[in-house]
């Protein structure tokens, strides 16, 4: 007689089940993670600048939702990953700076309230740095000891490992600051304070009074966009539009410089680049590899650069990697 089958199950051998939530700017994602597979994902609308405690109760209904479609309890799983912008200290669980987004959750215990939404232990950790270790635990860095992210987003993340261990510093902030070096003394005010950062100079929410500041930009096609970021700006500069490739070299010559200065602090031997600015890989890579060539001081040899294969994704193998280390 065949056995049925049990309504509930951790997986066996395959290994137990990570959630991960990522807290983006624009959407929440979520996922259940086993072994490096992200079995189940949905969004959520974040609604970033109203907060963050307001939108744990839709996260968790989503969250139960997922486990019911797999016939999973969260006894059967090994434990809840989350992930935020901003300065987190790991250790505690707790948020200790964030520019803008999620302001309300500073000082919050995302350990209690994992505890007493599921009965299940919490990891929490900053988004950039999740991503980059789910890149080197499963996507286009795996196996990597020394290496840095950027991601490019709303605004620029980035993240470094060395000697394989994450970069955290004293004050939780080593390391996830590149999108505020400076690649423009004189430059544009940033929202972190600083003058001349390179989110202010080329991040997305940069790009609008960017653009409107060139000169000929009433005369160009992008003067005719409701809305401006990097897809327009790159398809305007392929379509010779000479307002377009003014300002993508501009923008080019800033990334570069960004990721110069992420290889010159960190010393890293790969490059993951992520996020939506990704989708142009096949135009910007070559283009950002070059300048980068030229300007980084490595003598031991070149530095790799790859790209995410799934930007999406990143974040919750990171926190799965936490949860279930190998």
């Amino acid at each position: 007689m065949e056995r049925s089958k049990p309504m509930y199950g951790n997986g066996g051998t395959d290994g137990r089940v990570a959630i991960a939530v990522d807290f983006g700017g624009t959407n929440i994602k979520l996922g259940l993670v086993r072994q490096g597979q992200v079995v189940s994902r949905a969004s959520l609308p974040s609604y970033s600048d109203q907060g963050l405690i307001g939108r744990l109760p839709a996260v968790e209904r989503e969250i139960g939702r997922l486990l019911a479609e797999r016939r999973l309890r969260p006894s059967d799983c090994a434990g809840l990953g989350i992930a935020t912008p901003g300065m987190v200290d790991a250790e505690k669980g707790t948020i200790l700076s964030i520019n803008e987004k999620y302001a309300d959750a500073v000082g919050f215990s995302f350990r209690d309230w994992a505890r007493g939404a599921f009965d299940l232990r919490c990891v929490l950790e900053n988004d950039a740095r999740a991503a980059l270790l789910g890149e080197i635990a499963y996507g286009a860095a795996v196996g990597e000891t020394d290496a840095v992210l950027l991601t490019f987003g709303t605004g620029i993340g980035t993240a470094a490992v060395m000697n394989g261990r994450i970069v955290r510093g004293r004050h939780a902030q080593a390391g996830i600051l590149g999108g505020h070096f400076a690649t423009d003394i004189r430059g544009n005010a940033c929202n972190c304070g600083n003058t001349g950062c390179l989110e202010a100079q080329a991040g997305h929410w940069a790009l609008p009074a960017l653009a409107k500041r060139h000169p000929g930009f009433a005369g160009s096609s992008l003067s005719r966009h409701g809305s401006l970021g990097y897809r327009e700006i790159i398809e305007a500069a392929g379509s010779g539009d000479r307002v377009g490739a003014e300002l993508l070299e501009t923008l080019v010559a800033h990334w570069s410089a960004g990721i110069v200065n992420m290889i010159h602090a960190y010393d890293p031997e790969t490059v993951v680049l992520s996020g939506g600015l990704m989708k142009s890989q096949a135009v910007l890579v070559p283009m950002l590899q070059e300048k980068v060539r030229q300007r980084s001081w490595t003598p031991w040899g070149e530095v790799k650069i790859v790209v995410s294969r799934d930007p999406d994704a990143s974040v919750l193998w990171g926190l799965a990697s936490l949860l279930n280390p190998k």
